[in-house]
């Protein structure tokens, strides 16, 4: 059951309800916005998916990284990635800064997905630390 959480996100029926020519950050915004993503996020969330499944996951999927050839599973990460955004963890900030430092072309969306990403998550932290709510208007 969780594990078709994360199947579906290598689905080309998810692929192609998201699109792959949306720059990064509306990417960003139409990923946290899918019932996919939210779904492992409840699922992280609510401990029935762990870190150990979700590395396991992603060591699969880059198995079949092929340089010189669009990596099928791109999109897969770059939701993860969002997925990841919230969490306050260890695992979740490598996750997203590994991501974002990669510098291959195979993993352009991904990795600039997790940019997006962690300047979200740095502006949210100065936010917290300046006393400023998210919760304004």
């Amino acid at each position: 059951m969780i594990t078709d959480l994360l199947e579906r996100l290598k689905s080309d029926e998810f692929a192609f309800t998201v699109g792959f020519l949306v720059p990064s950050p509306a990417l960003r915004g139409k990923l946290g916005a899918m019932k996919e993503v939210e779904n492992v996020v409840a699922a992280i969330a609510g401990g029935e998916l762990s870190e150990d499944t979700l590395r396991h996951f992603v060591s699969t999927l880059m198995k079949e990284l092929r340089k010189g050839e669009r990596f099928p599973y791109d999109l897969a990460l770059a939701a993860l990635a969002v997925a990841l955004e919230g969490r306050a963890t260890k695992f979740a900030q490598e996750y997203l800064q590994d991501l974002a430092d990669l510098g291959l072309a195979e993993l352009s969306t991904s990795s600039r997905v997790a940019r997006e990403c962690l300047k979200h998550r740095t502006s949210l932290s100065e936010a917290i630390r300046n006393g400023a709510s998210s919760v304004s208007r």
